[in-house]
């Protein structure tokens, strides 16, 4: 493939869009600090260079502060999201020492004891979404297993009833275009008003779980409301952490699941081996994540001017710490052979990120995934793509996940 550099809508070209990795690959030898041509949006690609960066929270805020879309003319243009220091910026998107604060209120909850606590919960909600696919003989697996099994899982651990997921799952879809890149002025605003929804649902289990007593408060809501009471947390930070966790913690791992699911679908003699070997799953998962891991990119905000291999970073400005690029083999192991998908120990990557940001939920979305994959497989004999549906892909430059997966399964 042939890329122009010099074409600032290149991330959105359709090609790019559907496969990303080639270019990944190109940015990885020859522009790992590459600009965003008539923009002051950098893309880092070098791992190194992402290490750099993550060690510089001062320098590079996490904070949301702009992000890109398309414009009017079908150009990329930016997106105001509000200024450094803005109080909706929570865990993820937050900066020493408010991050800290948050962190180490919401850790407790996806502790290895919390996740050995949840997984026979995980279990019967893999099997519950399991069940009609496998009765009927296939079907769309994102509708019906990699979106529910993660929304159900999050409202669980949040206290949020089961009925409720649902409506999670679809707000957040909605929402994901002010992060996919690819919306317009109108198709932002309409994700702001489902963001604002998924606000307004989050305000209200807080105050259903304020009006209970201290002791019968469910799950992270309870943890939220009482650290609201002892003022350690206000209530737009418990809102903000909310909405967070419900994007966070379904859009990641569905994308994981559906991802796993299409490269076993598409290899028999894997499926087989996984079978015969279930404690090769693990291995298999990370190889995805590296491989073609969820999101693509963070972004980060320039507080003042930076280096970063040698190229001048301005005040003010966007950096994309391409993670995905970034888990691409280096330029000296181009041509390699990067192994089978099971095998044992695959290499270390980026996927959920580094340093301080690296995901809380990281844990998690392994385990979660780890049961779908292994009981799907259990559950099965075969597993097939549809030749008269093909899975389809979202268009976005920030997350890799689908919009339907149709099967055939035996």
């Amino acid at each position: 493939m042939e890329f122009d550099f010099d074409d600032p809508m290149l991330l959105w070209r359709e090609d790019v869009l559907a496969d990303p990795r080639p270019l990944y690959d190109r940015l990885r030898c020859d522009w790992q600090v590459w600009r965003l041509p008539g923009q002051e949006t950098y893309l880092v690609s070098d791992p190194g260079l992402i290490r750099e960066a993550v060690a510089l929270p001062k320098e590079l805020s996490s904070n949301l502060v702009s992000v890109l879309h398309v414009g009017e003319d079908g150009g990329p243009v930016t997106f105001d999201m509000g200024a450094v220091g803005d109080t909706t910026n929570v865990l993820a998107t937050a900066d020493p020492p408010v991050h800290t604060r948050q962190r180490k209120l919401i850790q407790p909850h996806f502790s290895p004891a919390a996740l050995t606590q949840l997984e026979p919960t995980l279990c019967d909600i893999v099997d519950e979404q399991l069940a009609p696919i496998v009765a009927t003989g296939g079907g769309d697996v994102v509708t019906g297993f990699s979106n529910p099994v993660p929304a159900l899982t999050i409202c669980r651990i949040v206290g949020v009833a089961p009925q409720h997921a649902p409506f999670v799952m679809e707000r957040v879809t909605a929402t994901a275009l002010l992060m996919d890149g690819v919306a317009d002025l109108d198709g932002m605003v309409s994700a702001g008003a489902a963001a604002l929804e998924l606000m307004e649902f989050t305000q209200a289990q807080l105050d259903a779980a304020r009006s209970t007593s201290p002791g019968d408060r469910p799950g992270l809501l309870g943890v939220l409301v009482d650290a609201i009471d002892a003022k350690s947390l206000d209530l737009d930070e418990a809102r903000s952490l909310l909405v967070l966790l419900f994007n966070a913690g379904t859009e990641t791992t569905s994308s994981l699941i559906a991802n796993t699911i299409e490269i076993v679908a598409r290899d028999a003699d894997l499926q087989d081996e996984l079978r015969r070997s279930p404690a090769c799953i693990p291995s298999v998962l990370e190889r995805v994540l590296r491989d073609d891991g969820p999101f693509q990119f963070h972004y980060r905000w320039s507080t003042t001017d930076v280096d970063l291999g040698g190229t001048r970073i301005p005040a003010n400005s966007r950096v994309l710490l391409m993670w995905a690029a970034a888990n691409r083999p280096s330029p000296d192991q181009a041509g390699t052979t990067p192994g089978e998908l099971s095998e044992p120990t695959p290499p270390a990557h980026l996927a959920f990120g580094r340093g301080l940001h690296f995901c809380i939920g990281a844990p998690l979305a392994r385990l979660e995934a780890r049961i779908a994959i292994s009981r799907f497989l259990a559950s099965t004999s075969s597993i097939r793509l549809d030749p008269d549906h093909a899975p389809e892909r979202p268009r976005s430059i920030f997350l890799r996940r689908h919009a339907s997966l149709p099967l055939i399964v035996d």
